[in-house]
């Protein structure tokens, strides 16, 4: 088929393209409603006694802090241990489609193949679809880790000064708005146009077709016998 009998199809099967047309526009609709979240990576680091996140050798690649830090992570999840790894150990919740989820978990360095801890550092991933959401969501996961981390040591007899020492990342509590960018749209506008034009192009054809063959069908039978086949 030509590309000028493929036009003329689809002007004679208008209705075809307008109904693709019309679904790639609500189908683009909702990828937009949906586009949008807001998420925070909050660290929470552990240090020895009477040290602090800047000063050198405070413990934080201390074997005993990162079991401990271990310890405190797997009884903020209820015993669960978070096990999903991505390409780039880096990669936030709404790279991989997630709008809403919760994640705290040791920080790990490496990828799917190959994963090493070597801090007592804990990251809290939170991804929603409201600011007020991930802020309350954060808040209380902060929360519980400090408290987990006091109890833990409290139940062990540890003294108060010799206490392992938490610290929030005050820049890791920040929230992000996540959209995507104008360009980002209109690619989008125009991959979904261009869908619902090849869709409704398939569909103009497809119906004209079928057409077709009821044409032939019907004409085949108001005439069962050609000339050359009548008895004489």
């Amino acid at each position: 088929m030509t590309v000028r009998a493929l036009l003329m199809t689809m002007l004679r099967r208008w209705y075809a393209v307008l109904a693709a047309l019309l679904v790639a526009a609500a189908m683009t609709g909702q990828f937009m409603q949906d586009s949008g979240v807001h998420a925070s990576k909050t660290t929470v680091v552990f240090t020895w006694p009477g040290t602090s996140t800047l000063m050198p050798y405070n413990g934080n690649d201390s074997w005993s802090l990162i079991a401990f830090a271990q310890t405190v992570a797997t009884v903020v999840n209820d015993g669960r241990v978070h096990t999903e790894v991505y390409a780039n150990s880096d990669a936030p919740l709404y790279g991989a489609g997630i709008r809403e989820a919760v994640v705290v978990a040791v920080q790990e360095e490496g990828n799917q193949w190959s994963s090493s801890t070597s801090s007592a550092t804990i990251e809290i991933q939170v991804v929603g679809r409201t600011r007020d959401w991930v802020q309350d969501q954060q808040d209380a996961i902060v929360a519980r880790i400090e408290s987990v981390a006091a109890t833990e040591q409290r139940s062990r007899s540890v003294p108060e000064g010799d206490r392992i020492e938490v610290h929030v990342e005050p820049l890791t509590r920040a929230i992000e708005d996540v959209r995507p960018s104008r360009t980002a749209r209109f690619a989008a506008f125009g991959a979904m146009a261009a869908l619902g034009l090849l869709g409704g192009a398939t569909a103009a054809w497809m119906l004209d077709r079928s057409a077709l063959r009821r044409r032939s069908r019907a004409r085949a039978g108001a005439h069962p016998f050609s000339d050359g086949g009548r008895s004489r």
